[in-house]
């Protein structure tokens, strides 16, 4: 899995299919927790526009995996695999929720990571060691 845009597309799948980050905003930020961990999610368009971390790539997943039947988007407002989930494969779905689960096990809700995400690109941008 040394595509960067296939690890992110399967870092989204398992966040949409097994983590309590079911919203946008979650989404975007526990992968920019997650980028200060994982090298090949290096994403150079990440930007603050006050309440989350939003990236246009990240976006563009998402975007990419509800055209193509893989997640669709609820009436309230959240993301949720569809049943037969052929974008990402079973190994790297595995892979990659047991990595998120050691990861963010410290996190009880999606707004945790969203706040913690907030403190940890305050503190990039003022230049404080992170």
């Amino acid at each position: 899995m040394g595509d960067p845009n296939k690890k992110i597309t399967s870092y989204i799948v398992s966040f949409v299919d097994k983590f309590f980050p079911k919203n946008e905003e979650s989404i975007h930020s526990g992968l920019f927790l997650l980028s200060n961990e994982d090298e090949a999610l290096k994403i150079l368009d990440w930007y603050f526009n006050g309440y989350s971390v939003i990236s246009e790539t990240v976006s563009s997943h998402i975007q990419n995996l509800c055209k193509d039947k893989t997640v669709r988007f609820t009436h309230d407002g959240m993301y949720e695999l569809v049943d037969d989930c052929g974008k990402v494969s079973e190994y790297d779905l595995t892979e990659i929720t047991k990595y998120l689960e050691d990861t963010l096990a410290e996190y009880d809700s999606g707004i945790q990571i969203v706040q913690s995400a907030q403190k940890l690109f305050s503190a990039k941008n003022m230049g404080i060691g992170c």
